[in-house]
């Protein structure tokens, strides 16, 4: 990777970190929550997904999914980058970050826990 495409991508790098640490109270409880019970999982695009089928947990996906694509085209928006990048980013953080026991969706959409 060059100098400069690093110099390009280190903003966007911080802001997703940011971005992750940053959940608004109201979801960062139930969204820890969901994670550490193993009914939603972070995935390679920055978003997260129902691990399991219940209505409580797709739900919860809808609410943070729709924050976090609004957050992800900000920055994307601000960095000049396409969306896709900024997902992929935040997903290969998100991912590489989950706690032990948790699950995280593989490349071939397959769920794995940590």
């Amino acid at each position: 990777m060059s100098p400069v495409h690093r110099r390009r991508l280190l903003p966007v790098t911080a802001l997703c970190v940011l971005l992750a640490a940053g959940s608004p109270p109201v979801l960062a409880e139930p969204l820890a929550d969901a994670l550490a019970a193993g009914r939603v999982g972070e995935r390679p695009d920055g978003l997260i997904g129902a691990v399991t089928p219940d209505a409580g947990a797709r739900a919860l996906v809808e609410r943070v999914n729709a924050e976090r694509i609004a957050r992800y085209r900000d920055i994307a928006e601000r960095n000049g980058r396409p969306l896709a990048e900024v997902q992929a980013l935040a997903g290969r953080r998100l991912t590489a970050g989950a706690a032990d026991g948790q699950y995280v969706m593989d490349a071939a959409g397959r769920w794995q826990r940590r």
